[in-house]
């Protein structure tokens, strides 16, 4: 006997985590979380009753014609909205982390908090892979299941973009004109990599106002960074103008972020960190993504 345990206990009792233990392993994967989910920020959550389902039905919603203009409203002028149906995979986003019983008997005999590094950064693996399947989707380096993202949308704007560092202004407002045209007036967000995000705390010439201050305005709903849209083969130049309005997009959530653990014969702990999400666009138009910026 040892430390007060018997060698056949030492495994088997000191090893299960105590529910303080897992409610501080909880609180560590939703504070390592929480500041990389930019998708959540700009896309409505939309629950299903559970995480069964595997796919999701969708429709993309075409406008009806035009209004009759005349003197006495005579004349009638029935349609409807065409709406296409489509279905998107809901997948399950993990990753796996493990626990190992003798670090868990030191901490306890240390008095010491569990060392979660392991923990949170598979947490924030998931969270990155959300964001990726939201901002950006499937692309020929990056395989998920066909999702569209807000990057790879079909039907999506496009604008062929100049100069950021001359002043990302006009480039911002030729976006919107864009989605304006297509009946999508706002709010505004912005989503950019971090290389064209820093050059907006610049100062716009001969004046103390910086183009970020300009570009919270154009874009109240948010001006957001993202490294997700730097490891896109084909957003590595691109910013995204979005109307965040609700109806254009959200987020299809069968099972938040939770985690699984359970001890294994060989005494340690295995964990994972998932979720099943997907996202479902259903008004590309209010997506515009500004390609070939130097």
């Amino acid at each position: 006997m040892q430390n007060g345990y018997s060698l056949r206990n030492v495994g088997r009792d000191t090893a299960t985590l105590t529910d303080e233990e897992i409610r501080y392993i909880e609180t560590k994967i939703v504070e390592a979380v929480r500041p990389q989910l930019i998708g959540r920020r700009i896309m409505p959550v939309t629950t299903l009753p559970h995480a069964g389902f595997t796919s999701m039905r969708g429709y993309k919603a075409t406008d009806m014609s035009p209004a009759n203009l005349s003197l006495y409203g005579t004349g009638k002028n029935i349609d409807s909205v065409k709406l296409t149906a489509f279905d998107i995979p809901v997948p399950v986003i993990s990753k796996d982390f493990q626990i190992m019983w003798r670090d868990l008997i030191a901490s306890r005999g240390g008095g010491l908090p569990i060392d979660t590094i392991n923990i949170q950064n598979a947490a924030r693996q998931v969270a990155e892979e959300e964001d990726a399947c939201i901002l950006v989707g499937e692309t020929t380096l990056y395989k998920r299941l066909g999702l569209e993202g807000l990057a790879t949308a079909t039907g999506r704007n496009e604008s062929n973009g100049g100069d950021w560092s001359a002043g990302p202004e006009a480039e911002i407002a030729a976006a919107i004109q864009l989605l304006v045209a297509d009946g999508h007036a706002g709010p505004y967000a912005i989503i950019l990599p971090p290389v064209l995000w820093g050059e907006l705390y610049a100062l716009i010439a001969n004046t103390a106002v910086t183009h970020m201050e300009v570009v919270q305005k154009m874009c109240s709903k948010g001006v957001f960074v993202s490294t997700q849209l730097t490891a896109a083969d084909d957003a590595a130049d691109s910013v995204l103008v979005i109307d965040a309005s609700a109806g254009n997009f959200e987020l299809v959530i069968g099972k938040d972020i939770d985690t699984f653990l359970q001890q294994d014969k060989d005494m340690n702990i295995d964990g994972k960190v998932y979720e099943v999400a997907a996202p479902r666009i259903l008004q590309p138009t209010a997506i515009c993504e500004i390609n070939t910026l130097t």
